[in-house]
């Protein structure tokens, strides 16, 4: 079987956080109710320019709201959900429950937003924080979604369907060789904690699960401990994610979006 692997790119606003008593969230840094796109906006056309030198197509997860708000051209990329504000749609940080009827507008209103912007209807879901329950399981379809990203999965697992009409893609989740826990999340790369050559040597234990690659498009352009970067440092950035998909393509693996994934058999 053909080696594969997915990147993901959850579009949303900048260095977002989860604040009790609010199911929207805001940016970073805490005590502010602020809301920033510029870093993502940013990212994501860094993240475009990279995609087309590559020659392969990503799995966007956008947030409805950064997407209306950020001059990007996703082209002929795949364009998902990731909610409408990033809300902590189970409310288990926020402590808001949302109601049935909360949810489905807000999944009503991503669909018409990302429908308005791209020109097509999204087909996956991303649940901010990685946080779903099966409320909002039930409602993907209803939305016109095949396929769910929001959980976490061992290493090599197999896409699965779930009973329900729709087919689950994991972040894969190991350890390394020092006994440490490592996802699909790109996270510690951009904030100094692991190389691009962790991400790689994950790659070559996926077997024939599909390797899933994550990140967010203003992590190239902001991190938490550093802050807003200068062009020096987004340019590393972007170049490392390079040299992990270089790196898989030299190595085999086709690149596929989610939506490919979620159409084989």
């Amino acid at each position: 079987m053909t080696k594969r692997f997915c990147f993901s790119v959850d579009v949303d606003r900048d260095v977002n956080e989860c604040v009790p008593g609010r199911s929207q969230a805001i940016s970073r840094p805490n005590g502010k109710e602020e809301i920033r796109f510029a870093s993502s906006e940013k990212g994501a056309n860094a993240i475009m320019k990279m995609l087309n030198e590559t020659g392969i197509k990503a799995t966007f997860f956008a947030e409805a709201r950064t997407l209306d708000d950020i001059d990007t051209n996703f082209g002929k990329n795949e364009v998902a959900m990731h909610g409408l504000d990033h809300e902590d749609m189970t409310g288990e940080e926020s402590g808001i429950k949302l109601s049935d009827e909360q949810l489905e507008e807000i999944f009503l209103s991503s669909v018409n937003i990302i429908r308005d912007k791209v020109g097509r209807t999204p087909k996956g879901f991303r649940a901010p924080y990685m946080r779903t329950d099966e409320r909002i399981m039930n409602l993907l379809s209803k939305f016109g979604a095949s396929y769910d990203s929001s959980l976490y999965a061992k290493i090599g697992t197999q896409p699965y369907g779930t009973g329900i009409g729709i087919k689950e893609i994991p972040v894969p989740e190991s350890t390394d060789i020092n006994g440490k826990r490592i996802t699909g999340y790109l996270w510690p790369m951009h904030e100094g904690t692991r190389t691009f050559n962790d991400f790689i040597e994950m790659a070559d234990r996926t077997g024939d699960g599909v390797f899933v690659i994550a990140t967010h498009s203003w992590h190239i352009a902001e991190t938490i401990s550093g802050g807003i970067l200068p062009n020096a440092k987004m340019k590393k950035n972007i170049d490392n994610v390079r040299k992990i998909i270089t790196s898989l393509l030299d190595k085999g693996f086709e690149a596929v979006t989610m939506e490919q994934i979620a159409e084989r058999k």
